[in-house]
């Protein structure tokens, strides 16, 4: 990656969930720390490998529970090996789920700007 990013990233601290497409059975608990209207980047999960394909479930504070599929662009551990973190980018996702999920990003990019 080059660095450079069509949007801009926000940060945040959601609770969610993981599920490998792969295997459906298995769900992890973790944290989304940072959204773009493209993607986002969870916290906790090293079970997470660049190149899968997983659905995240967030539940967003006053919007509610949002299903996305996104495909795992990158994955690795950060902070001298504290962290484990992985960011993807968002693939077919209903509409009513993007409304969603945007209604959200918009919201955090105007408390940002103070609005």
């Amino acid at each position: 990656m080059d660095g450079s990013r069509e949007w801009r990233r926000v940060e945040v601290c959601v609770p969610a969930e993981v599920e490998l497409i792969s295997a459906p059975e298995k769900q992890y608990s973790c944290q989304v720390i940072n959204i773009n209207p493209d993607g986002l980047c969870v916290c906790g999960c090293d079970e997470i490998r660049s190149g899968q394909d997983v659905y995240v479930v967030m539940d967003i504070p006053a919007i509610g529970k949002t299903k996305m599929y996104l495909k795992v662009v990158w994955a690795g551990w950060f902070d001298n090996g504290r962290n484990y973190r992985a960011g993807g980018k968002f693939q077919m996702i209903e509409e009513k789920e993007k409304d969603k999920f945007l209604r959200f990003y918009h919201l955090k990019i105007m408390s940002l700007l103070g609005g």
